[in-house]
């Protein structure tokens, strides 16, 4: 047996240890609570630095911050969008996306984001939310259609 196969056998143990600790973490009654721990504490957040908070659907949007206060163009924790004035239409859209993803994953989602690499074009959750839609890649251009000649 080589080295090879004894990292292939250990990561399969590994990976099925994690699973029961993966589905207490991701159960609804784990992850909700921690989704509105953190939905909770980035209202105080934003708050207490004097931003405004108005509601979009179900994600609180918090803008005026400081640019330090958040990261990049803004940082959706829980339901709230922590921004300076970055609020477009597809910017909330695909915000609403990583606060469904907080919701489904509560806290863990914390670790899970990072453990997805910082490079936005390359993290899973940033894809998943639309890169075009959250600034990480320019708008395509569309052409317009052809219309169809006589004959």
């Amino acid at each position: 047996m080589g080295l090879r196969s004894i990292g292939l056998a250990t990561g399969r143990v590994a990976h099925a240890a994690m699973q029961p600790v993966q589905r207490v973490l991701w159960s609804r009654a784990v992850a909700v609570p921690g989704y509105h721990l953190a939905t909770q504490a980035a209202l105080a957040w934003g708050r207490l630095l004097g931003g405004d908070v108005r509601r979009e659907g179900d994600l609180r949007v918090v803008s005026g911050l400081p640019e330090w206060a958040f990261g990049r163009g803004g940082t959706t924790v829980g339901a709230t969008f922590l921004t300076r004035s970055n609020v477009s239409t597809d910017v909330l859209a695909h915000e609403e996306v990583h606060r469904q993803q907080w919701l489904r994953y509560g806290l863990a989602f914390i670790p899970m984001y990072y453990a997805a690499g910082i490079d936005a074009h390359a993290n899973r959750f940033e894809i998943e939310a639309g890169l075009e839609r959250g600034g990480y890649l320019p708008r395509r251009a569309t052409r317009p259609r052809r219309r169809p000649t006589a004959s």
